[in-house]
């Protein structure tokens, strides 16, 4: 199964370089962990382009595996059959 998560709003501080290394939610492992095993297992992270924009961030700023990735993309894969969950 292909997942992939798009980011919107807050959810793309979550992956700038920086901030993916202190954030933790206890009992869970730190998010630099789950990420990296998400990544690992074929999962795929797009981060919304207004939402990135409007932060003042750009590729750079993000752990690799981020792709900037309009929900147009979201959308095809939607219209094509696949399930979604949000939250």
């Amino acid at each position: 199964m292909k997942v992939y998560a798009f980011l919107v709003s807050s959810g793309v501080d979550l992956v700038r370089r920086k901030a993916v290394d202190i954030t933790q939610v206890p009992p869970l492992d730190p998010l630099k962990a789950l990420i990296h095993d998400y990544l690992a297992r074929g999962g795929t992270i797009w981060a919304c382009p207004p939402c990135v924009k409007a932060r003042g961030y750009g590729p750079e700023d993000f752990i690799e595996g981020v792709v900037i990735q309009g929900a147009s993309a979201m959308h095809e894969r939607l219209k094509a059959g696949a399930a979604s969950l949000s939250f």
